[in-house]
């Protein structure tokens, strides 16, 4: 099992934002997803699994965009 992290952002927020629109907060979702947020995924034994799990977490209907996974190496 190994330790990753993935960068998420929302394409429709960052649409709206980017557009000069006002985003409404009151869908969920935060402005902060306009710009690539990290989140660790640990004990994945794949990224496959990773991939399952972020979809699980960040809807891709929702507009969540993962942008990439990176494996987080132990030191």
């Amino acid at each position: 099992m190994s330790d990753y992290e993935i960068g998420v952002y929302n394409k429709k927020v960052r649409a709206a934002i980017r557009n000069g629109d006002e985003w409404d907060e009151e869908t969920g979702i935060s402005a902060d997803y306009e710009n690539t947020l990290y989140f660790p995924v640990r004990n994945a034994a794949s990224i496959e699994e990773v991939e399952k799990r972020a979809a699980k977490s960040f809807p891709p209907e929702k507009g969540y965009v993962v942008e990439c996974i990176m494996l987080v190496r132990a030191y």
